[in-house]
């Protein structure tokens, strides 16, 4: 089995984690993404809010969402305490087998051009659809994990469909356009352990990579920056605010919306000071949905860029170019 990060101390970095000194962390641009209240009274004018947002940066923060401050604590600390726990009581849960639920692993899912490793280990597992023999695989220990684990999934699930509700407002789509095929597939939870890293300028937690679903509702630790997004060329951190949760667009929506929204680049920086955690569910289309851009958003003004395809073709060709997000897309579009 290979080690796990969270249970090494590392007093310098090992070789296999320096990255190349273009991929490395550099200047940090003082921008901020959009925050944007979900409980104002305005429906319309926060669906538009959430349009600007996902064109401009394809990130945004979501404050007054409805969930409860203590779940999001909760789930918080049980996953800390997962990664806490001695090795032989995570062994049974590590797998080399990226099909495999639940998985916990180390460094990233695939192997990357680069063939240098990433700093962090994750725990994912399925959020849905669940069953309750799924349900019998999920961490007993710590305790309370089994409990907490499935009440969050619902809440950050649910939350992520509000905000496709939202998404096929703001864009004149049916209010329901989303639901069924277009979101129904498996959901994923990934929690992310960033342990203190011992020189972050020479490493990542995660490179550079757009996310290959719909829509994924991230989770921060609100103690420590760490996750970066792409924009203009600039690198911005999002400063994560206490209780709010982090949206960003998928490839799927961007295809959907014919490009009308983006999914952008981004990654994760580590810290010499602390540990962090990030928990993002990924919301999918079922593997046998027909994808492409939404009818109503084509006119004779406005022709299609990407052509239909099924998910499992998409995802095909993800993880083959996991990273390099141009030829992905091309891969995707209509030739003139």
């Amino acid at each position: 089995m290979e080690k796990l990060l969270s249970n090494e101390h590392h007093e310098s970095l090992p070789e296999s984690y320096i990255l190349p000194v273009d991929k490395r962390p550099g200047l940090i641009i003082n921008k901020v993404i959009p925050v944007i209240d979900l409980a104002a009274h305005n429906h319309e004018q926060t669906a538009m809010q959430i349009i600007q947002a996902a064109k401009e940066f394809g990130f945004f923060q979501v404050v007054n969402h409805g969930i409860e401050e203590e779940v999001m604590r909760e789930m918080l600390k049980i996953s800390k305490e997962f990664f806490q726990l001695p090795i032989e009581e995570k062994a049974v849960y590590f797998s080399e087998d990226v099909n495999k639920f639940p998985r916990l692993h180390t460094s990233t899912t695939r192997v990357n051009k680069l063939e240098k490793k990433v700093w962090r280990d994750y725990f994912k597992f399925v959020c849905h659809p669940v069953d309750p023999h799924s349900m019998d695989q999920w961490p007993q220990i710590p305790t309370g994990f089994s409990e907490i684990a499935p009440k969050y999934s619902k809440f950050a699930r649910e939350l992520g469909l509000k905000i496709l509700e939202f998404i096929a407002q703001g864009l004149k789509l049916d209010d329901n356009y989303f639901n069924g095929e277009l979101s129904d597939g498996t959901s994923i939870i990934n929690i992310n352990y960033y342990p203190q890293c011992p020189d972050p300028s020479l490493a990542l937690g995660l490179l550079s990579h757009c996310d290959p679903n719909l829509i994924t509702v991230l989770l921060p630790d609100d103690q420590v920056n760490g996750l970066q997004v792409l924009h203009h060329g600039d690198w911005i951190s999002v400063d994560p605010i206490p209780n709010a949760f982090v949206i960003n667009v998928g490839h799927q929506l961007e295809f959907i919306t014919n490009g009308l929204l983006k999914s952008v680049e981004h990654r994760a920086v580590t810290s010499s000071n602390m540990s962090r955690i990030s928990i993002a569910t990924f919301i999918y289309p079922s593997s046998e949905c027909v994808i492409g851009p939404a009818k109503q958003l084509i006119d004779e003004k406005n022709g299609p860029i990407f052509r239909e395809f099924k998910l499992k073709e998409f995802m095909s060709i993800y993880n083959g170019h996991i990273g390099d997000t141009a030829n992905i897309m091309d891969a995707f579009k209509i030739k003139a």
